[in-house]
């Protein structure tokens, strides 16, 4: 399984087969993800889940064993006769990763993790208006940093940068940090001498929200900040498009009032617009509550019919917790529901759990995904 962003809708249907030459690493993969996702297992239970071969599955927990990514945790309680089954689990604390959020309004954050992407350490570098060459540098030293804290061998860096990442990981355009195709991934690894994996920052939160927040296969994650970015998320699969731009809907026209001109989203819904309008509210005699509940009537417009058309189970918001919260998580469900038609399943539209660290542990599941087809 190509543990990439995918783009193609052929790419999203889940494979039951592997091509011969890529055979030890689908199966490798498909063991690794057995262990991640459930309890301790025997080796027979693999073989049996999995549909592998018995002498498949041993060949593969040697190596997995070797490797420190998998332990043997004591045996099975059984009464029968025959040897007792020895039970295999995930080592999650044998290895690292080393997250790195470049989102932020003023600060880059890098963190620790374990492969549970569970935050051991934090380190942090100011960077209010750092753009260019001078940006990367810093990012530079907050992975020199970063690793300096290290206590068990690294899996690999991920790093969650706003703007558009191509497959390749380079970094075809970020407006906040200047960056114009910028190879940032084989800069980084060559000097540090570690596997680094990058991708937009809406894109690795989606896979955060997936895998550490029970967030669904059929999910859009809006990432509301300084702009609007979307993380679209089809039957368990990250989804780009052919543009790269699979999502993200601060581009899409909506209009504020009846009968006003089509703006863009972005323009209404950043934090700092929102923040604004709460202002102007209250200056008026509203309440915030109002220019919230404005707010969300806006959103649920330009997501109902994404969520019907892309057949979406959630829409997850992220962003700062004074004006994403259960005013415009409301609004918003009342305009979807409002514009959808009633045959349509619930959406369930929420704030996200895991908070600012979103990315971070976002960039955290795409090591997982890239280095061992965890998703």
């Amino acid at each position: 399984m190509d543990p990439r962003l995918l783009s193609s809708s052929a790419a999203l249907r889940r494979e039951s087969a592997a091509l011969p030459g890529h055979t030890r690493a689908h199966n490798r993969a498909l063991v690794l993800q057995m262990l991640y996702r459930g309890t301790p297992l025997s080796r027979a239970d693999i073989a049996r889940e999995s549909g592998l071969t018995r002498v498949t599955v041993s060949d593969l927990v040697g190596d997995l064993l070797r490797e420190g990514l998998i332990v043997e945790r004591g045996i099975r309680p059984s009464n029968g006769p025959g040897k007792p089954a020895v039970l295999l689990e995930m080592a999650r604390d044998n290895q690292q990763i080393v997250a790195i959020d470049l989102s932020g309004h003023d600060v880059f954050r890098a963190v620790l993790t374990n492969l549970d992407g569970e935050i051991s350490e934090e380190v942090s570098i100011p960077s209010p208006g750092v753009t260019g060459d001078e940006a990367a540098s810093l990012v530079d030293d907050l992975l020199e940093w970063a690793l300096q804290l290290t206590t068990a061998p690294v899996l690999g860096v991920g790093i969650g940068v706003p703007g558009i990442v191509d497959r390749d990981q380079v970094v075809r355009r970020s407006i906040s940090l200047d960056w114009t195709n910028r190879s940032l991934a084989p800069a980084l690894s060559t000097r540090f001498g570690v596997p680094v994996s990058v991708a937009n920052d809406a894109n690795v939160a989606v896979l955060a929200e997936h895998s550490f927040a029970s967030g669904g296969d059929d999910l859009l994650l809006v990432k509301i900040g300084r702009g609007v970015g979307g993380g679209l998320l089809l039957d368990g699969r990250p989804v780009l498009g052919s543009r790269l731009t699979a999502g993200e809907i601060g581009r899409v026209l909506v209009c504020p009032s009846t009968g006003s001109e089509a703006v863009a989203l972005e323009s209404l819904i950043t934090a700092p617009t929102l923040r604004k309008q709460i202002e102007k509210a209250v200056i008026a005699g509203e309440t915030a509550d109002a220019a919230l509940q404005r707010a969300g009537q806006v959103l649920g417009s330009a997501l109902a019919p994404l969520i019907t058309s892309l057949g979406l189970t959630s829409v997850v918001l992220t962003g700062p917790s004074e004006v994403i919260g259960d005013v415009l998580i409301d609004a918003t469900r009342e305009a979807v529901d409002a514009s959808t038609a009633d045959d349509v399943d619930h959406v369930d539209i929420h704030v996200t759990p895991l908070g600012p660290d979103i990315v971070l542990r976002g960039a955290a599941a795409l090591v997982l995904s890239e280095r061992l087809g965890i998703v």
